[in-house]
């Protein structure tokens, strides 16, 4: 029995990463719990979950609301009050209608008015704030460290007029709480807004209380790089900001943040505190190194697999198995090599980038050369091994697959101003023998991503090292597999049209010829002359001619000779008898004009006071020339004789000589 499309679904998890930890006073990363990759699957098309309201009412669309960053009390991690701050200003504006004030803005008031300078507020100073930022409602309150990894989280909401408080949540939890899926302020969230009036549905409040780990991964990035950013690290903000955008790309905060310094660095300026030419070198050094150690830690890829599941090939009916298939892809990160590049821009906007001897980086050693400092180990295409499994509603696991995903190379050479993102991948991980008792016996089916590059999920999760999320790849397998017939047929094309141009060049590259010449020679130790010859050439198969030269020369020897004829104890004339035969190459430039080059014996009688080399009546050639004109039309050959002889130098005897000529051939094709 076929497969049938009624497979349901279970599980549906998102991968995030903790964001890579600049300038904050706790680097450490923390334990997220229970985060393994997994997502619900179908064989065919996975129907889309429906979106129903997340609030009922008005949602509090009257409530003009500031969300202030915690107080520290203890040793807390730097970025966390900021990251909390963040993650409220998300979940209220995602969950309610209540008007936020924007962060941004009301960092810069609370800058420019010297609010707080010790890390508190008064309530005279949320009046201030509440005026200047239109503020009705301050959200407010404390994040201490209790012992351990155990914190206290206390927040209020109060009235800025009045100082009365609306609303409180009081609680303590893990650090895993306050992130991994932030349980914990997901809580807060909740408890807050059924306080200010605001009534959740029961979807929306399950949706809030579940959390999403991207959304968490986001907020921890830009917390992180506002962290950075403030403690003079620009490097490591820049790339917490781009952590925060590839998690959540509509993440607006980060991505102005992201802007604004990417403009700062790509203006050559990494720090303002560099005062001389070799700190500044030193500085970029380090700005190095800080890359280097981020995408180590953090390629700038993200794995993207498709839950709909396909059959693959026909069931075996034999032994009631089919093999199962799972799209995958393995994209480049455009935020993290955008990063990269303002960087590569800013170094170039210095001016000093081949003085201070940087013009292989990033993916080649700067001299003199500095460990640490070459991004990706100079790589420039990378693989990575995804392992999967599919699961029953029982935890069974009823098939395995695996897939190695492979990218194109980066484009970048010494002294380029910009690294080329490499293209993404698209592949298929197939499941093969999947037992169809456990398909049908099961009413639930899980698809568990394992490991990548033998990290497990938990350790992905956890660590951030690539976010891997779910998609609808079928369109871009589409468009892969269309590329790919393209490139195909391109490829086909193109091997034919080389074929065709080889049988062209075949069928140009002769050089049959029958006709006379003329010709006229010329050396240095013997009287010019004239003659004529017949010419007969064959081309035995592409490129090689055999063929003959026939004819006679005439010398006025008696001219050059005429005080020493006496003297010369031989039969005397002034003409040459000679039949050549040859062997060479033609090749075609087109169809009407060719290239030609031969070897030749030219074998008879010499004039009197010249004589062969290999025997007085043998002697070899070489001739180099043109043929105009195909094999429809007459042709003419110009070409160039270079002959060896031995002619007699009176009062010195016989010494080699060159013998040039020039030769000028009219004739026709012969075909046979």
């Amino acid at each position: 029995m076929k497969l049938r499309h009624h497979i349901f679904i279970i599980l549906f998890t998102i991968i995030t990463f903790q964001a890579y930890s600049g300038g904050s006073s706790d680097a450490s990363a923390s334990s997220v719990d229970n985060l393994e990759i997994t997502a619900r699957g179908a064989i065919g098309r996975l129907e889309a979950a429906g979106t129903g309201p997340l609030w009922t009412g008005d949602g509090g669309k009257n409530i003009r609301l500031a969300i202030l960053a915690p107080e520290v009390h203890g040793e807390v991690p730097g970025y966390l009050p900021i990251y909390i701050q963040g993650l409220l200003n998300n979940n209220f504006g995602k969950f309610s209608a209540v008007n936020l004030i924007d962060r941004q803005n009301l960092d810069r008031i609370i800058s420019e008015q010297n609010i707080a300078g010790s890390g508190r507020f008064s309530e005279r100073d949320f009046v201030r704030i509440g005026n200047l930022a239109n503020a009705q409602y301050f959200l407010f309150g404390t994040i201490q460290r209790l012992s351990g990894n155990r914190f206290s989280l206390q927040l209020s909401v109060t009235e800025a007029s009045s100082g009365v408080r609306k609303a409180t949540f009081m609680k303590e939890g893990t650090l895993s709480q306050l992130e991994g899926r932030a349980a914990l302020i997901n809580e807060a969230t909740a408890e807050l807004l059924t306080q200010l009036g605001v009534q959740l549905t029961e979807a929306g409040r399950q949706e809030l209380l579940a959390g999403n780990i991207s959304t968490v991964q986001a907020q921890t990035g830009l917390a992180k790089g506002i962290t950075a950013q403030a403690g003079g690290s620009e490097v490591a903000a820049l790339f917490n900001f781009t952590q925060a955008i590839t998690f959540d790309p509509s993440q607006m905060e980060a991505l102005s943040r992201l802007n604004t310094l990417s403009t700062t660095i790509s203006g050559g300026t990494i720090s303002e505190r560099i005062t001389n030419d070799i700190q500044a070198r030193d500085r970029w050094i380090e700005a190095f190194k800080e890359t280097t150690r981020f995408f180590n830690n953090h390629p700038p890829f993200e794995i993207i697999f498709d839950p709909n599941l396909m059959q693959i090939g026909e069931t075996d009916y034999a032994k009631r198995t089919a093999t199962l298939g799972m799209r995958i892809a393995l994209d480049p990160s455009k935020a993290g090599f955008d990063a990269l590049n303002a960087l590569l821009e800013g170094l170039e906007k210095t001016g000093r980038r081949s003085a201070w001897g940087f013009s292989g980086w990033p993916l080649l050693d700067i001299s003199p050369r500095v460990s640490g400092t070459v991004v990706f180990g100079g790589k420039r295409s990378f693989s990575y091994k995804v392992d999967v499994a599919l699961l029953n509603e029982s935890g069974k696991r009823i098939g395995n697959g695996s897939v190695w995903l492979k990218t194109e190379e980066i484009g970048f050479s010494s002294g380029d101003k910009k690294i080329t993102l490499p293209r993404g991948v698209v592949e298929t991980i197939l499941f093969p023998n999947i037992k169809y008792e456990d398909l049908t016996l099961t009413q639930t089916l899980t698809i568990e991503i394992l490991t990548v590059n033998g990290i497990s999920s938990k350790n992905l999760a956890s660590s951030g090292y690539m976010r891997v999320i779910t998609g609808n790849l079928e369109r871009r397998w589409h468009d892969r597999e269309m590329a790919e017939r393209q490139i195909k047929k391109e490829h086909e094309e193109k091997q034919q049209q080389k074929e065709r141009e080889r049988e062209i060049r075949e069928a140009y590259a002769e050089m049959n010829f029958f006709g006379f010449s003329g010709l006229y020679q010329w050396s240095e130790n013997f009287p010019n002359g004239f003659g004529i010859e017949v010419n007969f050439y064959w081309t035995l198969i592409p490129y090689l001619t055999i063929g003959f030269d026939s004819g006679f020369c005439s010398y006025d020897i008696q001219e050059y000779y005429k005080p020493y004829l006496n003297e010369i104890d031989e039969f005397q004339t002034g003409t040459a008898l000679s039949l050549t035969p040859i062997i060479g190459l033609v090749y075609p430039i087109g169809e009407r004009f060719k290239i030609f080059s031969n070897i030749g014996l030219e074998i008879g009688i010499p004039p009197t006071g010249r004589k062969g080399i290999l025997a007085n009546w043998i002697t070899p050639s070489l001739n180099m020339g043109l043929l105009l004109g195909n094999i429809y039309s007459p042709r003419f050959i110009i070409r160039y004789r270079l002959t060896w002889y031995e002619s007699l130098v009176i009062n010195s005897g016989y010494e080699n000589n060159l013998f040039n000529s020039i030769i000028i051939s009219f004739g026709s094709s012969v075909n046979w």
